[in-house]
């Protein structure tokens, strides 16, 4: 008869105490053992399944990195032949190989990817440079490639002395066949590669090279956009369904630039066909349709723009600024909060939170939007932050012509870059200059309405009050929504005499948009100056309330309104 052990056993002092075995990882514990013991004989263990686990990871990240550059669309850059007198100077074939594509690089740095407009992968190839010898993750590839026999495409060519200019010829390689990329001749090395770098770019992303030629030759006067178009040509002939509506909007961008205006409204029809998803080709269809005079018309595309829904922080903000130009200013409170939640440090997003800022009148704040725009880069020729226009309406005139003349340098004579010229020079006493800039402004965009206030503006303050009065009505008729153009038609009335039809156009502003102060001070000012005080002092305080809440800043996000619960 088997006879069990008690669990618990008095000792000696007739106290009872309890005995327990901590297990270990491989084994069982024996009787009082501490965490000490216990982690010293583990400790190899553990260890080991540390340094597995480590591995383990190191090795799937290795192979998702071999996978991820197996699927990639990748050109391999050979190195550059060169004659002997280069390479003793110390320009190698590998190095001429690297500054061919550091020039490539510095292309792509400066023009917006289609990966980055849309949100989604580009068909565009990446560029490798292949060193013979280096020892690296491409490297590995390369030869995974060549033993699994997946077809590869180089680039390759030679550097030759032609008298006193060198001539490089590049080459593109695959299994099947060769084929020459571009030949050039210059007496400067920089420049031969430079324009050996486009070829590679024609070759591998032709939206990135038409965007490179437009930045260079939008300065020209008239602009031609030679090398624009024939890109964008090629770009259309070589490229996927994807990237078509995108090409055929920027062709109807440079024929917009040309005057060609018919033309452009066509290559819009066809884009917005090809990606009816892209609300930006209905805004530039809109500035097309301005430029006719059909404005009425233009205004119906931007309100389709609106209705398209954008899912990248670029879209968003795009809609986010046409909802401001069509002073839906809620709407575009909601598109600018939406773009800066998606790319909190992205330019295009500051840049439309500074347009609609400036649209609700919330000056300081816009400046600081729009000086954060520039700060992350924002040199976008169309959508750059309204920064001299913030700078003049603050009377901050200085600044307000070092950021018009900066616009210029950087995107030309543009009808925004004129603009804002306008306003800088109006706001540091130059109305006769302001003048020239508005006219030119609405030459380019007749249906800017706050270019055609703006040389109003300006006649006012040379003392032309019948010539400001028929360009306030002009301004009304393209827009009636800008609460200036009312104000200063009220002040053109007061100037010729006609004080007593002020106030109903001061009310008209008021109306138009109740977050402008300078309408309710005009009213009450004009009030006054009719000997009725009394009811010039309720418009005072209003504009005083305003005016306080206009300096009081937005949050960057909308803050959801908590319900209190009943019972």
């Amino acid at each position: 008869m088997q006879v069990k052990r008690p669990l618990l056993r008095s000792d000696c002092r007739n106290e009872m105490t309890v005995r327990f075995g901590a297990p270990l990882m491989f084994g069982f514990g024996t009787d009082g053992q501490g965490v000490l013991p216990w982690l010293a004989q583990n400790l190899s263990a553990l260890f080991t399944i540390l340094l597995s686990i480590l591995l383990i990871a190191a090795l799937a990240v290795l192979v998702y990195a071999i996978v991820r550059e197996l699927r990639r669309n990748a050109v391999f850059l050979d190195p550059i032949d060169v004659p002997r007198a280069l390479d003793t100077r110390g320009c190698s074939p590998v190095v001429v190989a690297e500054r061919l594509l550091d020039a490539l690089l510095a292309m792509q740095r400066k023009a917006p990817t289609l990966k980055e407009l849309r949100g989604i992968e580009s068909t565009a190839a990446l560029v490798d440079l292949q060193v013979p010898g280096r020892f690296s993750l491409q490297a590995i590839v390369r030869y995974i490639h060549r033993l699994v026999r997946i077809p590869e495409s180089h680039i390759g060519g030679e550097i030759t002395c032609e008298g006193e200019s060198y001539e490089l010829m590049l080459r593109r390689r695959d299994q099947r066949s060769v084929s020459i990329v571009g030949v050039h001749r210059n007496v400067d090395i920089g420049n031969l590669l430079a324009a050996g770098a486009e070829d590679v770019l024609r070759l591998i992303d032709p939206w990135i090279l038409a965007h490179h030629y437009f930045a260079q030759e939008t300065r020209e006067q008239p602009p031609e956009f030679t090398r624009t178009l024939a890109t964008l040509e090629h770009m259309l002939r070589h490229s996927d369904a994807v990237e078509r509506p995108w090409a055929l909007n920027m062709q109807g961008i440079c024929l917009m630039r040309q005057r060609q205006l018919l033309q452009a409204i066509e290559r819009f029809r066809d884009a917005a066909a090809a990606g009816p998803q892209l609300p930006f080709i209905h805004q530039n269809w809109a500035n097309a349709l301005d430029l006719l005079g059909r404005f009425d018309e233009a205004r119906a595309h931007r309100v389709r723009a609106l209705e398209i829904p954008a899912r990248t922080a670029n879209l968003v903000a795009n809609n986010a600024i046409n909802a401001s130009l069509l002073h839906r200013h809620s709407q575009a409170m909601g598109l600018a909060r939406r773009a800066l939640a998606l790319g909190p440090e992205n330019s295009r997003a500051w840049s439309a939170w500074g347009h609609v800022l400036f649209g609700l009148h919330r000056l300081e704040q816009a400046a600081t939007a729009s000086e954060r725009a520039m700060a992350l880069g924002a040199r976008d020729v169309f959508w750059s932050p309204p920064l001299a226009m913030v700078y003049a309406a603050l009377g901050r005139p200085e600044k307000a012509l070092a950021a018009a003349l900066d616009e210029i340098e950087r995107t030309g004579e543009t009808e925004e870059a004129l603009k804002a010229m306008g306003f800088a020079r109006l706001a540091a006493g130059d109305a006769r200059g302001a003048v020239s800039n508005f006219e030119a402004a609405l030459a380019n965009a007749p249906g800017a309405g706050d270019a055609a206030y703006g040389k109003a503006d300006a006649l006012l303050a040379l003392g032309e009050f019948e010539l400001a009065l028929a360009h306030y009505e002009r301004a009304v008729a393209i827009d009636p929504f800008y609460p200036q153009a009312h104000v200063g038609w009220a002040h053109a009335l007061r100037g010729l005499g006609r004080t007593r039809e002020a106030p109903a156009r001061f009310a008209v502003a008021v109306r138009v948009d109740g977050a402008y102060p300078p309408a309710y001070r005009g009213w009450a000012d004009t009030l006054i100056a009719l000997g009725h005080d009394a009811e010039a002092k309720p418009l005072l305080d209003r504009a005083e309330v305003v005016e306080r809440r206009n300096r009081a800043p937005l949050p960057l996000r909308s803050i959801p309104i908590q319900r209190r619960k009943l019972g």
